[in-house]
This record gives C-alpha cells, sequence and structure tokens, in this order.
C-alpha cells in the first residue's frame, strides 16, 4: 500500500469524517464565544470544553432535597470505592499471573480505540454508554460537593479524541483548591472523590441484574428460541435434508401423531430448547426412528409451517479423524478407547472407496439406523473394525438462538432489537466496570489517587512545625488580581513583582515593584489561613493580559510532607507498573486484533 492509499483510507475512515464535523461543530461555537474565552477550553485535536453555570443550580436543588440521605448515602460509596482500590491490585496482579502461564483471549486488556482494537459497528454500542457514565460520573461529583457547601464553579458538555472522536459526555467543576484546604473535612473529600465511581460501579451492578433477568424482562414481547442455520445432508450425517430449511425458526415441537394443543413451545431461558427436547429430557418423549412434527416460522416469508423431522441415531465411533484435503481417505487422529493419538490413513469404509465429491462418506454410513459396527480398511490391507454405540439421537441440523416475537408490536421491531438491547446492556456493564475500575487505581487525575492520598494524609498526620520560603508565579488573565498561592498556610509577604507584558517586538519584559501598600495578604478560602494575595492597581494602570505577578512568600512546611509524598508516589509506581504490564502482555501475546471486536 502505498502513501497516497493510506492518506486516502485515512480521509476516507468514518471516524475521522465523524470528527470532521464534531471539530467543525466545536470550532463555529468558539467562534460564537470569542469575546468569552472563559466559557471554553480546547486542545486541538485531544479535547474541548464547554463551560456553563445553569446546571449548577439544578445539582444544588437534587442535594438539597434530602442532604441526610445523600451523606449516608455517598459515605457507602467510600467503602464501595476503595473497595474497588484494592480488588484493582489483585484482579490486575493475578490478570498478569494468568496472561504469563495461562494466556486466554478473556485475560487481555486492550485500549478502546475506534478503528485499532474495535470496529466501527462496534464502537457505535459504545456511545450511549460512555454519555451516559461520564455524566452521571461527574454528576455524582457534583451533587455530593454540593451537599457539604463546596462551591461547583461550572457545569458543561466535552468531547475528547485523537483525529477521531472517542468520546462525549458531561463534566462538572467543583473548587478543588478551597476543597483540598482545612475548611472542608476529611470525610467531605473522601465522599466527592469516591462519588463517581459509586454511581459507576451502582451502574455496572444495575446493568449485571438486567443482563441476568433479560429473558424474563423481555419476556412480553420476545421468546428466546432456536433458528436453523443449515440442515446436513445424508453425506454429512444428516437425517432431514429437505424436510427443514435453512433459515427456520423452530417455534413448537411435539410427536407427529399427537393433537395440536401437546405442542411443546420453545423458550431458551426455562432449559426448553433443542437439545432438552432430544434428550427426552422434556414431557415429549420419544424413540429413535420417530417423527416429530416441528411448528416453524418463516421470517422471511412471514409465514408459519408444520414440518415432519426424522429423529436418527447419534453413534459414538471412538475415534477422531479429518478428511485429506482431495476427500478420497481420511486419517484418524486419535483413539479414545485407547487414549491415543494416532495417524492411520483410510481409504476405506465397509468396503466402499471414500470419496467426498462423490459423495462415499463416513457420515453417510451413520445415518444407518442399524449399524452395529464399521470397517476400516488402508491401502496396506489392513482392517480396523470399530463397535459403534447409539449415544443419543440426532436430526442433522446446525443452529442459533432467535428472539421470536410474541405480538405484532415486537413484530415490527424485528428479532434484531433484543439484540441491540442486550449488547447495549453488555457494554454498559463493560464500560461502567471497567471505568469503575480503572479510575479507582492510584493515578495522578484518577479518583482512587485522591483517596489513597486523603488515606496517607490521614495515616502520617500533619506536622507544621517550621517555615519555608517559595516564589509563585501567577498569569493575569484580564480580569482577576487575587494571586492565589499553592500554598495554603502562608505567614507573610516578602515581595510582589508584576513582570510586564511588553510589545512583541521586544525581547524583554520589565518588571514592577510593588510597594507593601499595593497588596494585602488575605484569607480568600475562610480556613482561618491565610493563602491570598490581593493585588490593589490603581484605576490608571492597566495591565496587559499574560503579564506575571510574582509573589515571594514564607508559608508553614509540613515537616510530613515527603515521607507521605514518597509512600503515595510509590502506590502510584506499582500500580502504573501493573496496568502497563498488563497492556504489554495482551499486546505480546493477542495484538490489536482482538475476536468480538
Amino acid at each position: 500500500m502505498t502513501l497516497l492509499d493510506l492518506i486516502v483510507d485515512f480521509l476516507l475512515n468514518p471516524w475521522f469524517i465523524i470528527s470532521l464535523v464534531f471539530w467543525v461543530i466545536v470550532f463555529i461555537f468558539v467562534f460564537l464565544l470569542r469575546n468569552k474565552k472563559e466559557a471554553y477550553t480546547l486542545f486541538f485535536p485531544l479535547l474541548a470544553m464547554f463551560k456553563t453555570k445553569k446546571l449548577n443550580n439544578l445539582i444544588q436543588r437534587i442535594s438539597k432535597k434530602s442532604p441526610r440521605f445523600w451523606r449516608v448515602f455517598w459515605n457507602i460509596g467510600i467503602f464501595v470505592s476503595f473497595g474497588f482500590t484494592i480488588y484493582g491490585f489483585y484482579f490486575f496482579f493475578t490478570n498478569i499471573v494468568n496472561l504469563l502461564f495461562q494466556p486466554s483471549i478473556e485475560n487481555a486488556i486492550v485500549p478502546l480505540i475506534p478503528g485499532v482494537t474495535i470496529d466501527l459497528p462496534v464502537f457505535m454500542y459504545l456511545l450511549l454508554p460512555l454519555l451516559f457514565i461520564v455524566t452521571t460520573h461527574e454528576f455524582a461529583h457534583g451533587i455530593s460537593a454540593s451537599i457539604d457547601g463546596v462551591e461547583i464553579k461550572s457545569t458543561g458538555v466535552l468531547g475528547a479524541g485523537l483525529f477521531f472522536l472517542v468520546g462525549l459526555g458531561a463534566f462538572v467543576e467543583v473548587d478543588e483548591r478551597t476543597l483540598r484546604s482545612s475548611k472542608f473535612k476529611r470525610n467531605t473529600r473522601f465522599r466527592i472523590a469516591a462519588a463517581g465511581t459509586y454511581v459507576n460501579a451502582l451502574t455496572a451492578g444495575v446493568a449485571f441484574l438486567l443482563i441476568l433477568n433479560f429473558p424474563t424482562l423481555i419476556s412480553p414481547f420476545y421468546v428466546q428460541t432456536i433458528q436453523i442455520n443449515s440442515v446436513l445432508t445424508p453425506q454429512d450425517g444428516g437425517f432431514n435434508y429437505g424436510n427443514l430449511e435453512s433459515g427456520d425458526v423452530i417455534v413448537a415441537i411435539k410427536r407427529q401423531n399427537d393433537p395440536d394443543n401437546q405442542f411443546l413451545y420453545l423458550d431458551l431461558s426455562q432449559d426448553i430448547n433443542l437439545t432438552s427436547i432430544l434428550s427426552n429430557s422434556t414431557r415429549i418423549k420419544f424413540t429413535i426412528g420417530e417423527n416429530l412434527t416441528f411448528n416453524t416460522y418463516n421470517p422471511s416469508s412471514d409465514s408459519y409451517s408444520k414440518k415432519n423431522v426424522t429423529v436418527g441415531p447419534r453413534y459414538d465411533i471412538g475415534i477422531r479423524y479429518n478428511y485429506i484435503p482431495n476427500g478420497t481417505g481420511l486419517i484418524i487422529t486419535y483413539n479414545y478407547s485407547s487414549s491415543t493419538e494416532t495417524n492411520i490413513f483410510i481409504s476405506k469404509v465397509n468396503g466402499t472407496a471414500i470419496n467426498t465429491s462423490n459423495g462415499d462418506t463416513l457420515e453417510l454410513l451413520l445415518t444407518n439406523f442399524n449399524l452395529k459396527a464399521i470397517n476400516l480398511s488402508t491401502d496396506a490391507g489392513n482392517d480396523y473394525i470399530l463397535d459403534v454405540e447409539i449415544v443419543g439421537v440426532f436430526i442433522g441440523v446446525r443452529s442459533n438462538s432467535y428472539w421470536m416475537h410474541r405480538n405484532d408490536f415486537a413484530k415490527f421491531f424485528t428479532s434484531n432489537w433484543p439484540i441491540f438491547l442486550i449488547r447495549q446492556l453488555l457494554w454498559f456493564f463493560i464500560i461502567a466496570f471497567s471505568i469503575t475500575l480503572f479510575n479507582m487505581m492510584p493515578l495522578p487525575i484518577f479518583d482512587g489517587d485522591r483517596i489513597v492520598k486523603e488515606i496517607i494524609n490521614w495515616i502520617f498526620g500533619e506536622d507544621y512545625k517550621t517555615k519555608r520560603k517559595k516564589k509563585d508565579r501567577l498569569i493575569y488573565k484580564g480580569t482577576d488580581t487575587e494571586c492565589k498561592l499553592t500554598e495554603y498556610r502562608v505567614e507573610n509577604i516578602e515581595y510582589v513583582k508584576i513582570l510586564l507584558k511588553e510589545d512583541n517586538k521586544s525581547n524583554h519584559n520589565s518588571e514592577v515593584l510593588l510597594g507593601k501598600d499595593n497588596y494585602e495578604l488575605v484569607d480568600s478560602i475562610g480556613d482561618g489561613y491565610k493563602d491570598t494575595v490581593s493585588v490593589k492597581l490603581s484605576e490608571t494602570t492597566k495591565l496587559k493580559e499574560n503579564s506575571v505577578f510574582e509573589v515571594s512568600y514564607e508559608y508553614w512546611y509540613d515537616n510530613k510532607r515527603k515521607i507521605k509524598r514518597i509512600v503515595l508516589n510509590a502506590v502510584r509506581v506499582v500500580a502504573l507498573g501493573l496496568i502497563l504490564l498488563n497492556f504489554a502482555l495482551s499486546f505480546s501475546i493477542f495484538g490489536f486484533d482482538l475476536p468480538g471486536f
């Protein structure tokens, strides 16, 4: 494939076109909001966020309806979410062991990348779960923050992707700086950090219960039965070629001479299926050689018909074999009676030369109702006599499950509707569970990191006995002259400088040292500690955007900060190592082309 072909394939990829439309819409909104730059954040082509405060009131109203209930609800979430942190370490570790010693495709862990690890049709099933799960996750953070009086700065919508759009959702932005201060108790931070994952875990649990009870929930409209994929010819060992057709849906079964009120209707959720009926495990009893009547439905012609089906014997011949490519013989590869692997070439069955193209096969002999033994002959004249035994019945069809409508309403939506619903529920569970598991791992930006950080702070405590000096630089955005410092317990200010942004033609920026009467150290959070420098500029002073305030100050230092940081980073390294090793092993063993995706 040439470079031009690759470029054309890239440009014609449906996800590129969807992504292109998305980014066009984004840039239209950016243009319309060009005078309100605080209303959006754009990192093309990775992320687009549009902020608003219109949903803030909704979140506050929800939280105020029953604050006591919400506190109990989110307190339970702390234990549930931290439980997933512990389980996450166990899961990723044991999965590594399985990938190393017993690799199975079920253990593969790969990122969901459209066009790489999953195809476009499959990814369409992810859009609704992603939108719902991300939105409820963020709203949970907002509600849990609101009940404890933590300010919700903004809400909004976001789209994320790299060239190909891979996700849409909503977000809630709380005042993180205030939340981390001593104004709020540790339990508040626990509740807020755990809330999103807790709701995701509940979503996964609900989806799992719906999956388990799906046949019951959909039973007023559909029943799960059997559809025939193919009918075996006599040469393939079948007994009903010409009686049944590919595409027939088996609705009900009875003995041929029984009245119609004796029809037994198939229902896979009740274990009434083709296997259970043919094994005489239901009220329909019959013997080999009898005929059954199948009530079938043909979706193509939308018609019902009754078809007589012959019940043949299923033989155990005690060997495993494969035909050679030209079909003029077979090779016995395993002998079950002696539990040994073999490599015996057979050219004749009961004196008839094997020729699959002419229909002379071993399977044709197995359609004999009175077969007692089989004589297999080699080219060298050696004969092998196989005693055969009837182990069950056989009708000679291949089948799959089918959702049969119960009424015209369900018929209108076709049998594909339950398939769509169950796949949607499966992806709801997979996405919700995966986000819950990954999000509770202690890695930066993940909620699990916040919880583990709080636990470490709780274990080691705080020790503010020494003072240190620090410099912060804060960019002036055109309106706010309050310099919110990175430390919370500031003792005094040494100096405040303004690094003025000069004309682009100049390579040097001038600086202005402010007098002490031009700034004030204040407690902007309200926790009893000073944390912000309020700069007072005269009305005639006009600062350009992106000018910089440089603040040198002295603050109280937590002497246990270093050990807490070491412990937290050690936990992070272990968590990151486990996840990356899972990805690496999955890719090296299975690659990105995973079946089922």
